[in-house]
């Protein structure tokens, strides 16, 4: 089995956009790139280690991308993940289809994308797929967990999982969504004049008066 990690650091830079899938909800957008397509990821800084993984068969994860994306507010939290994988057979074709999930620090996991259903072939290099959600809705901002999970087309059989329990590189991922990651406005500040202030204009309009009729 092949063991090659990239994992991804900084900003995602973009090149036009190529999807044959969406995936809309009202927590999430998604869009699929896939391997017959023009990779999308430039990567900024590569780290190569073993895919350790949580289980696997017949198929396993060959290669994991991880890029953050988005911090419009600068404060070290994005809104957009991009993920690439490509995962490799002991079958010369197998149909499988992903599921991927974000766990907070002491929270719930939670399935923000199903894909679609893809081909490997073997161990070929091109049949890669790549993800890529913007987060709309309800992840607060907080270090997240991702699992990954491959399964079989045909049965819904699991086939392999990889998450942050095995892999470093898919924990602890500074993420929140779109509605936390605007920018702050600054508000005007409203001044009035309370009671205290009221008090001590009479009372210098008092003293005005009192002087007038000493004169």
């Amino acid at each position: 089995m092949k063991t090659l990690l990239k994992t991804t650091a900084g900003l995602l830079l973009l090149l036009p956009l190529f999807s044959t899938a969406d995936n809309i909800s009202s927590d999430s957008i998604s869009t699929e790139v896939h391997g017959q397509q023009q990779n999308r990821m430039q990567t900024i800084k590569v780290q190569n280690s073993a895919v350790n993984q949580s289980y696997q068969s017949a198929t396993w994860f060959h290669s994991i991308d991880i890029s953050l994306a988005r911090d419009d507010n600068y404060n070290g939290y994005f809104h957009q993940l991009y993920v690439e994988f490509d995962a490799d057979t002991d079958y010369s074709y197998q149909q499988i289809f992903a599921e991927l999930s974000l766990t907070p620090d002491y929270g719930y996991e939670r399935v923000y994308y199903t894909s679609s259903v893809f081909e490997l072939f073997g161990d070929n290099s091109n049949d890669w797929l790549g993800i890529e959600t913007d987060l709309q809705h309800q992840y607060p901002t907080n270090f997240y967990l991702l699992t990954i999970r491959l399964y079989d087309a045909s049965t819904g059989y699991l086939l392999a999982e990889a998450s942050g329990y095995d892999l470093s590189a898919l924990d602890a991922l500074t993420l929140e969504d779109f509605q936390r990651d605007q920018i702050q406005t600054s508000s005007s500040v409203e001044v009035s004049a309370g009671s205290i202030g009221m008090l001590a204009l009479m009372a210098l309009c008092l003293l005005f008066l009192r002087r007038q009729e000493q004169h």
